[in-house]
């Protein structure tokens, strides 16, 4: 046979011509390994083996590795670019980043899972190989894998007491289960996290609680010191539905809030609290509805009076001032609630929280300093007070003291992420926050993006990535990088709707309305509605990027007067709040909207922001002012606002060539390239036509807005104008501009003609 399958080969041209691929070549009996063996020694055939890692080969194949005839590849995990592609090819747009990363890390780069995650069991998939592989196991190994599968990673010394270490040594001689060491123990999972899916889907339930009860008991007999052995008390005994010790799982449940796995730390809360009802079991429900943004629930949960005990008594008031603050945004009764605390930095640490969201920011500083300034201050209270002391001096404009508490915060952190696992997380967003606040998107973006990155790649809970992802959101918003903003701002906003601690979700969709009106697309207009009905009385530090998104929806409707009003309405608020960089800028709004911008009040701000928007300012309403134009440009864009100075120099070569400086013009305009490549899709007033930008006036602009959209008798009545104004301004815009109607009007704008 060997010299008959030799012949042919020949004949057929070769190791050149001929390629054998062999799949799950250990499967291979003895002739046929023997044959292929021959096949490669006398190079008639180009021969591919496929062999599951661990696997063996026949000998006579392995040998011909060794002596260098054959080479053995191992291949790797695919990478994730590589997974998305294939997750594209098979549901192509329809998942978040959230899911991504789900099937990222239970496909562990392997396509089979892949395969099964997206489509189901199929035959021969992944499920098909794995209850095949268990069909044969005595039920001493069955026992093992099913107690893996309920309790990975579950530690080896747990594992030999229940099932014997024969029956472990078994499991893994399997390949079902491995054993790995985890810091200073040894440890079982099974051999692919889809296998635990998959075998835990397809227990039956009365199996599933026994496992569940075994595992459960045999921990509570331990001392309990090893990290995360009360977390997995908690759920064990939940799940086995037996719970013997309530105390551990409201313990479990407080880890769980620490964990960022809120739906968990609600369902141990009412576990325990079924299992034992107790004004405690009543606090840690309360405290935990509060957190995912249910505060009515918790307001019905909570006890009406304080409890007697002063550990007790400070947990109870700060749940009750978030309660009062979050739930029916009576801010005063709220402080009142924390007086109750006397000073406790607790307390007070969570007094920064409230003062900041109710844009009360120099109170919030000075509350913040007060408790770091405490020694008898325990390091939650700190990072809680550092957290909104960093927030509070970015939106004040003071941007040393902020990062100079940041060093604080950031070194404290990381020593505590046992008992406050957010406090990492709080304190580098709201450096962000900070940076982006205070004026310096670029430096924003930058703490975004590393913090998304280790969040998503190292691991981290679901809700620390939706946070990222929503201070992405607004930064790459504001910096004009719009496909960024709508990848983030979409992400966040699908995880507001199971959480929203801190009423987040309209000013979410705010930001993605301004997205969506920065394209130029009038049903930003649908998206802003929306947010408006999700919008609270609470959150108010956030509104006046709301307004200054709530203007670029006006001007995608055409509604110019209106978005003029929101960028006024803007800089009033941030003017009440002391929030200077925001001001500066919703006062550079204006001019940005082609009206008279408070150029006074632009000079009594102070700071450089501030300065840079005057400037820009005064030179948009300039004959010329291409000079200027230039400098603030520049200024801009080393802040990271992309699409300001993409707007100043696109204006500045139009000012230069108007002049005749067409070398300039010509600077200006490749400026001007560069920065729009960044912004692509941004239709702003300072990115149209020159004609557009610098022959119409104010009233002929609004009008030749609306009308590509409205008739004439439309434009009257949303502008209160008369029929006759609005087609006079009308007729001289066409002069001007030299079209002659609505069509050609809508191809200058870049409009279809059916809008």
């Amino acid at each position: 046979m060997i010299r008959g399958t030799a012949r042919r080969l020949r004949e057929w041209g070769g190791r050149r011509h001929a390629v054998i691929v062999v799949d799950d070549a250990p499967l291979l009996d003895r002739a046929s390994s023997t044959l292929i063996a021959q096949l490669i020694s006398d190079r008639l055939a180009f021969i591919i083996l496929t062999a599951r890692a661990g696997e063996p080969l026949a000998d006579v194949l392995a040998r011909l590795a060794r002596e260098g005839r054959a080479r053995w590849l191992e291949l790797p995990p695919l990478p994730e670019p590589v997974m998305d592609r294939l997750i594209d090819h098979a549901s192509p747009g329809s998942l978040d980043p959230q899911s991504r990363r789900r099937l990222h890390r239970l496909a562990q780069g392997n396509p089979l899972a892949l395969r099964e995650l997206l489509h189901g069991a199929e035959p021969g998939g992944l499920t098909e190989l794995i209850t095949s592989r268990l069909d044969g196991l005595v039920s001493g190994t069955r026992k093992v894998i099913d107690l893996v599968a309920c309790g990975e990673p579950l530690p080896m010394s747990l594992l030999e007491r229940l099932a014997g270490l024969d029956s472990v040594d078994d499991a893994e001689e399997s390949r079902l289960i491995v054993v790995e060491r985890d810091l200073r123990r040894a440890v079982a999972r099974l051999d692919h996290p889809l296998y635990g899916e998959i075998l835990r889907s397809r227990m039956p339930v009365s199996r599933a609680v026994r496992t569940y009860r075994e595992l459960a008991t045999a921990l509570l007999e331990t001392p309990l010191r090893r990290r995360g052995d009360v977390l997995l008390s908690a759920v064990w005994q939940v799940e086995a539905g037996v719970i013997s010790r309530p105390d551990l799982v409201r313990d479990g449940a407080w880890l769980a809030i620490g964990h960022a796995d809120l739906e968990l730390a609600e369902r141990l809360a009412r576990s325990a609290r079924d299992a034992e009802p107790c004004d405690e079991a009543d606090r840690l429900l309360a405290e935990i509805l509060a957190y995912r943004g249910r505060v009515g629930e918790a307001a019905s949960v909570l006890p009406d009076e304080p409890p007697p005990d002063p550990r007790d008594r400070i947990a109870w008031v700060v749940t009750r001032a978030e309660t009062l603050y979050w739930g029916s945004a009576d801010f005063d009764a709220a402080m009142s609630t924390l007086d109750i605390a006397d000073g406790h930095p607790l307390a007070e640490a969570s007094r920064t929280w409230l003062l900041y969201f109710d844009a009360r920011l120099e109170r919030s500083v000075q509350a913040a300093r007060n408790v770091l300034d405490r020694p008898d201050a325990d390091p939650k209270a700190r990072i809680w007070a550092a957290t909104m002391g960093i927030a509070s001096l970015g939106f004040l404009g003071r941007i040393d003291e902020a990062e100079a508490v940041h060093r604080e915060g950031a070194a404290l952190a990381p020593l505590h992420t046992d008992t406050v696992p957010w406090g990492v997380f709080e304190v580098e967003t709201a450096m962000c926050v900070a940076h982006m606040a205070s004026g310096n998107p670029a430096r924003a973006a930058a703490d975004a993006d590393a913090g998304y990155r280790a969040v998503t790649q190292h691991g981290g809970a679901a809700m620390m990535a939706s946070g990222w992802a929503l201070y992405g959101g607004f930064v790459a918003c504001t910096r004009g990088h719009l496909d960024e903003a709508d990848r983030f701002l979409a992400e966040a906003s699908a995880a507001f709707e199971a959480n929203d601690s801190f009423r987040m979700a309209g000013s979410c969709l705010a930001a993605h309305a301004a997205v969506t009106a920065l394209r130029g697309d009038p049903g930003a207009t649908a998206i802003m509605a929306r947010a408006d009905e999700l919008s609270h009385p609470t959150n108010k530090v956030y509104k006046p990027w709301v307004e200054l998104w709530r203007a670029w929806v006006a001007y995608a409707a055409r509604d110019l007067a209106s978005a003029i009003a929101a960028a006024r309405r803007a800089a009033a608020m941030a003017r009440e709040a002391g929030m200077a960089g925001i001001e500066a800028l919703a006062l550079y709004e204006v001019a940005r909207l082609g009206a008279k911008a408070d150029l006074a009040r632009l000079d009594a701000i102070g700071g450089d922001l501030a300065r840079t928007a005057a400037q820009a300012a005064r030179a948009l309403s300039a004959r010329d002012g291409a000079v200027s134009m230039l400098k603030a440009a520049a200024d801009f864009h080393s802040r990271g606002y992309d699409l300001h100075a993409a707007e100043l120099y696109t204006t500045a070569a139009h000012r230069h060539q108007r002049h005749g400086r067409l070398a300039h013009a010509d600077l200006a305009r490749a400026h001007a390239d560069r920065l729009r490549a960044v912004v692509p899709g941004a239709r702003t007033l300072l990115l149209q036509p020159a004609q557009f930008a610098g022959l119409l006036t104010a009233r002929e602009r609004e009008v030749v807005l609306l009308a590509a959209a409205h008739t004439s008798a439309e434009i009257a009545e949303r502008l209160r104008l008369a029929l006759p104004t609005v087609n006079n301004n009308l007729a001289r815009a066409y002069t001007k501009l030299g079209i002659t109607g609505r069509a050609q009007l809508r191809a200058l704008l870049g409009e279809k003609l059916n809008q």
